[in-house]
């Protein structure tokens, strides 16, 4: 009797392809995956960033416009001279103790104006005023900055009208964010 050489079991050459075109698939599709999560994660992150950035500096400008007396046409900050125009604001402020109580015939200063993306504050406060001096970076995202008052005459000037535009890149692509707010002066006199 004649015995025939037993067959082993291996992978066909179509087997091995099929397997290798599969995998390939796998790797391609994961990678995809992963490069598409980091875009978006990428894109949340910087606009939310950018968003932060515009209302953080709104609210500033906010905090201190409303309990502000008069908008200034112009004040000198140890030396230098800050004038309100379409793109810088200089208000007045009554000073406050560190209860939050109003100093009488005493007043803050502050300044808010913009270099290049960077928009800043500068205060200038009175000798019994609780409030922080110095200058603080409110926005390091900004695109556009501008102020339009209610009157031409700034001792007339009641109501500012605030708009700030932030812009930040993430990869290819630009984000963008677009506040604008009319803010009233409480305490104008």
């Amino acid at each position: 009797m004649m015995f025939l050489p037993q067959r082993q079991s291996a992978f066909t050459l179509i087997e091995t392809v099929i397997v290798i075109a599969l995998s390939a698939s796998i790797v391609v599709a994961l990678t995809f995956l992963l490069y598409t999560f980091n875009k978006a994660s990428s894109y949340g992150k910087i606009s939310s960033q950018s968003y932060a950035s515009a209302s953080t500096l709104l609210r500033e400008i906010e905090s201190l416009a409303l309990p502000a007396n008069a908008v200034l046409e112009t004040h000198s900050f140890s030396g230098t001279t800050y004038t309100s125009t379409a793109t810088s604001l200089v208000l007045e402020l009554p000073s406050i103790d560190g209860s939050g109580n109003v100093i009488t015939n005493a007043h803050d200063y502050v300044a808010f104006y913009a270099v290049g993306t960077n928009a800043y504050r500068l205060l200038e406060k009175d000798a019994t005023s609780a409030r922080v001096a110095g200058t603080v970076l409110l926005s390091s995202t900004l695109s556009a900055f501008s102020f339009a008052y209610d009157d031409a005459d700034f001792v007339q000037v009641r109501t500012i009208t605030v708009d700030i535009q932030t812009q930040a890149q993430v990869k290819e692509e630009v984000v963008t964010n677009h506040l604008s707010q009319q803010i009233r002066l409480r305490n104008h006199q």
